[in-house]
């Protein structure tokens, strides 16, 4: 499996906006897209502290394709004005689909 994760800090006025648009209309774009096995947005426990995107992806061509095709941008764009700063995007290869749901 491929993992990418984005950190990315919110503006707190635009807290709920991103978690509205994210959950909303994000996440079923990214599951629709081939090769994709989850998206999920993490919230901070603590105020104030980055959000997290966790994508799972089958392969990292499922997740190159993903981003060749500009979807991930198109999804960027959605919430990018809630953003505080620059996102950041880290890849992961993964081996432990024993920890996945079948």
């Amino acid at each position: 499996m491929w993992i990418r994760i984005g950190s990315f800090a919110v503006k707190p006025s635009e807290v709920e906006r991103l978690k509205r648009t994210y959950n909303g209309v994000a996440v079923p774009k990214v599951r629709a897209c081939d090769g994709n096995l989850a998206c999920l947005l993490l919230e901070p426990a603590v105020a104030g502290e980055a959000f997290r995107v966790i994508t799972i992806w089958e392969t990292r061509a499922a997740a190159d394709a993903y981003e060749a095709s500009g979807s991930a941008a198109e999804i960027v764009s959605l919430v990018r004005d809630c953003f505080a700063g620059p996102p950041v995007l880290e890849s992961y290869q993964c081996e432990s689909r024993g920890g996945l749901p079948s």
